[in-house]
């Protein structure tokens, strides 16, 4: 039940903040400019979102072989489609995380080691979307370091992203934490935290699998960034590459905090602001966010049909 008023509370949340929006928003304006699209320029960011999930399962293979589970890449590519179909259907965009975790655990054989190469996984992408931020934030040109929050939001993700840094290299921290809290004492919890140790001490002897899986993140997280600076200007935007690298990252983290359905409304409230910043319209903010966000969800929905296909094969399907 808790779970599902929560669920209904983030639907209100983007539901009203949408309203909101349209209703404060030239929609003529909008509309014109989804009409008058450069098919183009969308078929480019089609490309670069493909590209995207490539190197996402890519991603993944490396640190399932780094623990020793080598996967086809083929087996990976399926679960990750279905997987991004669920991040875009379900309340949560980490819904689709639960897919992974479970066809990862059929060749680890634990549920507790998938769930942290899936972890280690997301920590690695949002890493790299942080470090993309930074370094586009300390090389931009003043009106775009002066966006509002970016600064704070920049030196508390650096503080958080330090915290587990440390966490992972200094070994034993970890174990001391759970014994102080208490938690060691139970021994289901003990035994998941075991678990999870030693995979972390995996990718601490294989430092090299976590650099190449960490520059595949960085080089993903700047294919979603040149995904929304060409709808951009398939939508007759002129947003600079400099800005879209300070902008698009800071958005996307920003719209992780579960407050609403997958972003939506906060995603766009936030291009709004950040547009305005740097002279842009506010339904040029509107209908970028909407096409960009909206057009991944339609391509997502190839994950459908994989799932389609699992549940009419004997054995795949649960």
């Amino acid at each position: 039940m808790n779970k599902k008023l929560l669920s209904a509370a983030k639907l209100l949340v983007s539901l009203a903040l949408l309203a909101y929006l349209f209703s404060t928003t030239d929609l003529g304006a909008l509309l014109r400019r989804v009409r008058t699209g450069d098919l183009l320029l969308l078929a480019v960011a089609v490309v670069f979102y493909a590209a995207m999930l490539g190197l996402a399962t890519w991603r993944w293979r490396v640190l399932l072989a780094a623990q020793g589970y080598p996967a086809p890449l083929r087996r990976l590519t399926a679960s990750y489609l279905v997987a991004t179909f669920f991040n875009n259907f379900l309340p949560s965009n980490v819904g689709g995380d639960v897919i992974r975790v479970r066809d990862g655990s059929r060749l680890t054989g634990s549920t507790t080691a998938s769930l942290a190469i899936v972890a280690i996984d997301r920590v690695l992408g949002l890493l790299a979307l942080y470090v993309l931020a930074l370094g586009a934030w300390l090389l931009a040109t003043p009106d775009v370091r002066a966006l509002p929050g970016a600064a704070p939001a920049l030196a508390a993700l650096g503080i958080g992203f330090t915290v587990a840094a440390f966490l992972f290299f200094r070994v034993g921290t970890s174990r001391q934490l759970v014994a102080a809290s208490g938690l060691g004492r139970h021994d289901w919890v003990r035994q998941k935290f075991e678990t999870v140790q030693a995979a972390v001490h995996v990718y601490r002897e294989r430092l090299l699998s976590v650099w190449v899986a960490f520059f595949a993140s960085l080089a993903l997280q700047a294919g979603a960034v040149f995904y929304f600076f060409f709808v951009a200007h398939a939508l007759a935007i002129d947003l600079p590459l400099g800005a879209a690298f300070v902008i698009i990252p800071l958005c996307f983290l920003v719209q992780t905090v579960p407050i609403s359905f997958n972003g939506w409304g906060v995603r766009e409230s936030l291009f709004i602001v950040y547009f305005g910043q740097i002279g842009l319209s506010r339904d040029s903010a509107l209908a970028f966010s909407l096409v960009g966000a909206g057009l991944t969800v339609l391509l997502s929905l190839s994950g459908a049909v994989m799932w389609a296909a699992r549940e009419s094969t004997p054995g795949e399907a649960e």
